[in-house]
């Protein structure tokens, strides 16, 4: 007998249902999908940053002008974090631009910063000028001549950024060529204060941050420091470890816990899913100044767990420029 189309519709439908059926099944009586598992990372000894007690040049300065003092000199960009640390380059820069009396216009230098927080933007304003560079522009205008980030957070920025410089040349690799300042507190751990008198409250924890830079570093200490585990499966949830959800930048990463951020992910266990699912909301915050500010302006809840005021040596602000 020859089946009629309806026929077979119905018969393809019910096949399907079927298999939907042994699919859902074998998944209960399965053995659970393994995963990354969550781990302790290792514990490192940071120096105290102390002076090095080697005579220091005193330079006669008065305070810059208001008024651009080296234009039509020889101009270098720079762009770069809203960061203490740059204090002393923004002082002797005078202003978004190099200013009247200034350092920089005391060295004919047309020096001009300009804030940029997303580390993506940092490193293609690096691959501007170096394709520019490599055209043979001797000053290119397209890019940053130099990007300052956090030193702790280098090894990725640059590995990053020179694979994609070298496909130009060996020659326009990204390199550090400076270290300007140190951060002293601005940057931290925030969460509840339960956390700073028991550590292990934080199982669990939704933590907002830049992932794999150095505000991020400072929590990876923190957690090393006590003894507890970190999750490196952005996708999951494991309620034994501290787990994370990315920002695309620090100001980001207030925002997503002012807002409540939520997100519905697997559970984990030691490695494996265990077939739950479980909808947590941000807690924690890794970020800098004024990101912790607006987080106790708009909601309040958090405290400064942990900052580069206790581990003082960890976060240089270095500077990055293209080796040419």
């Amino acid at each position: 007998m020859q089946l009629k189309p309806l026929g077979k519709i119905m018969i393809l439908i019910v096949t399907i249902g079927i298999m939907v059926g042994v699919w859902r099944l074998w998944g209960k009586i399965a053995p659970s999908a393994a995963t990354a598992v969550s781990v302790t990372p290792g514990q490192i000894n940071l120096p105290d940053r102390q002076s090095s007690g080697a005579a220091v040049e005193t330079v006669a300065y008065t305070a810059p002008g208001t008024t651009p003092g080296a234009e039509g000199k020889p101009e270098v960009r720079l762009l770069g974090y809203a960061w203490n640390a740059q204090m002393g380059m923004l002082l002797a820069t005078g202003g978004p631009q190099a200013t009247e009396g200034s350092l920089m216009a005391q060295q004919g230098i047309d020096f001009k910063f300009q804030r940029q927080d997303d580390n993506g933007k940092l490193q293609e304003s690096l691959v501007a000028f170096a394709t520019e560079l490599s055209q043979g522009t001797p000053n290119p205008e397209k890019g940053a001549h130099f990007v300052t980030v956090m030193g702790d957070g280098s090894a990725a920025f640059l590995a990053g950024l020179n694979n994609t410089l070298r496909k130009i040349g060996p020659q326009y690799q990204a390199k550090i060529i400076d270290a300007i300042g140190y951060s002293h507190g601005e940057d931290k751990l925030m969460g509840p204060a339960t956390w700073i008198a028991d550590p292990g409250s934080s199982r669990g924890a939704l933590i907002a941050g830049v992932l794999r830079d150095g505000d991020w570093n400072i929590a990876q200490k923190w957690i090393g420091d006590n003894g507890l585990r970190t999750n490196p499966d952005e996708k999951t949830w494991d309620p034994d470890a501290v787990n994370w959800v990315n920002a695309n930048d620090y100001i980001d990463a207030s925002q997503k816990y002012i807002a409540g951020y939520t997100e519905t992910r697997p559970v984990v266990r030691n490695g494996k899913l265990t077939g739950e699912t479980k909808t947590i909301a941000v807690n924690g915050v890794v970020t800098w100044t004024p990101g912790d500010v607006i987080v106790a302006e708009k909601r309040g809840g958090l405290v400064s767990i942990v900052s580069t005021k206790e581990y003082n040596s960890q976060m240089p602000c270095v500077v990055i420029g293209i080796d040419k």
